[in-house]
């Protein structure tokens, strides 16, 4: 939990500063990064379907070769953190070049862009920390990570009258938070053991590919329905609307997002690991419990937001955000009804039913883009932010099913073996089979 509170707040620590440092122009340049913040959501997504999330269903920090696992996983994320890198600078760079609004949002994808790696392997090894039980090496190295960027948000906080670093101040502290990104990679290689490579990394994407296709299409339709929000409304607009339409999501799902992912993230493996040892009931027993959890701590955070939503707005982002409250409570509202699908999410994929869950998800991103254009027309801001309670509340419904129906499979030992066809490297060992739900 406190792992979390340092990773959870050091990213919400990147928003409020952005539009702290710019001044009178805040919310223009935190609408600015949250375009480049979006995109980065999708490429954590992408990351945790392709390489982590199948590592902790598998079990692989428990396995007789695990280091060869943990070595061939951080060269998959290498590779992709890369690739992801490039796209984003070229991006950026055509709206730079592209002037006018454009540039403000080009700004941001191209101040990102050389962190990516970093924020990547970084993100990695938080979740080796949880796969391995050792929740402590995640704390230990988010630590670090918080104290170069807290270092470097001190001198950048010095000297924010300074004309350069007024006008670019999305530059400026995005390069805050990737130093400390950098060095939380650096380190974990000291606390896990593990050299830099590339060798294994295509292999391991290839070998569980017939899992993680349905995990990252899951994962990037289930962004989409919720991060449509803001892409989409950046057509709808402006980057001050943006910008506080940014500040309302952020209030409610930084707090809330602390709880859910500290739960997600021992959620996962402890789920996989219940599930091989004691069935459905142990399975059923983890999934829940996440799910009741999360759920207490947005109800908790819910009621602070419906009662002083406007007071926190302004104290936290400034004066200019206090008339955004109404959008926060819809946020709220969401969220509240969203926490009802994350144990049917637990059960889907530790059962293997990741088909499923990208179906579910594809179908929330459609209605997502479709009610977002809608209310924004109509509504704008506020309208926007509504839109993901009615995503939120099909996306759910459809949830519930299929978890029933896993549960029901995983009852009757509705099982089939399927090896896992990742070849040894030089002088190691074959990989077990892994199971998969049918």
């Amino acid at each position: 939990m406190t792992d979390q509170v340092f990773a959870s707040g050091s990213n919400f620590g990147v928003g409020v500063f952005v539009a702290h440092v710019a001044g009178a122009n805040g919310p223009e340049a935190l609408g600015a990064f949250s375009l480049a913040y979006a995109c980065w959501l999708v490429l954590a997504s992408l990351h945790r379907a392709l390489v982590t999330d199948p590592m902790a269903i598998e079990n692989d920090a428990w396995q007789d070769d695990r280091k060869r696992r943990l070595r061939s996983g951080l060269a998959a994320e290498i590779i992709l953190s890369v690739v992801a890198a490039a796209i984003f600078l070229l991006a950026g760079i055509v709206l730079v070049l592209a002037g006018g609004l454009a540039f403000k949002f080009g700004l941001g994808l191209v101040a990102i862009a050389p962190w990516l790696p970093f924020l990547v392997i970084q993100d990695y090894w938080r979740w080796l920390g949880f796969m391995h039980k050792l929740p402590g090496k995640a704390l230990a190295n988010d630590t670090v990570f918080n104290i170069v960027q807290g270092s470097c948000f001190v001198v950048l906080f010095l000297d924010r009258n300074h004309p350069v670093v007024h006008h670019y101040a999305v530059v400026f502290v995005v390069g805050s938070w990737g130093a400390g990104a950098a060095v939380g990679a650096v380190f974990g290689l000291w606390q896990f053991s593990v050299r830099p490579a590339l060798r294994g990394g295509v292999t391991l994407l290839r070998s569980r590919w017939y899992m993680s296709k349905w995990l990252a299409g899951q994962s990037v339709t289930a962004w989409g329905s919720s991060q449509a929000i803001i892409l989409v409304a950046a057509f709808f607009l402006t980057p001050v609307g943006l910008g506080g339409l940014r500040a309302a999501q952020t209030l409610v799902t930084g707090p809330t997002f602390v709880l859910i992912m500290a739960g997600g993230s021992v959620g996962l493996p402890e789920a996989s690991r219940a599930l091989a040892d004691r069935g459905w009931r142990g399975l059923r027993r983890v999934a829940w419990g996440v799910s009741a959890a999360a759920m207490a701590s947005i109800g908790l955070v819910s009621v602070f937001v419906f009662t002083i939503g406007s007071t926190l707005l302004r104290f936290i982002y400034g004066p200019a955000f206090a008339r955004y409250w109404s959008s926060a409570d819809y946020f709220a509202i969401s969220l509240l009804i969203a926490g009802l699908g994350i144990g049917p999410i637990l059960i889907l994929k530790v059962s293997r039913q990741t088909r499923r869950l990208f179906a579910v998800q594809a179908v929330g991103s459609i209605v997502s883009v479709c009610t977002v254009v809608s209310f924004a027309l109509l509504y704008k801001v506020p309208g926007v932010a509504a839109a993901s309670a009615v995503t939120s509340a099909i996306t759910v419904v459809l949830l519930l099913r299929y978890g029933d129906q896993a549960r029901k499979g995983l009852i009757k030992g509705n099982l089939e073996t399927k090896p896992d066809d990742l070849p040894p490297l030089s002088g190691d060992n074959d990989m077990p089979a892994a199971v998969e739900f049918r």
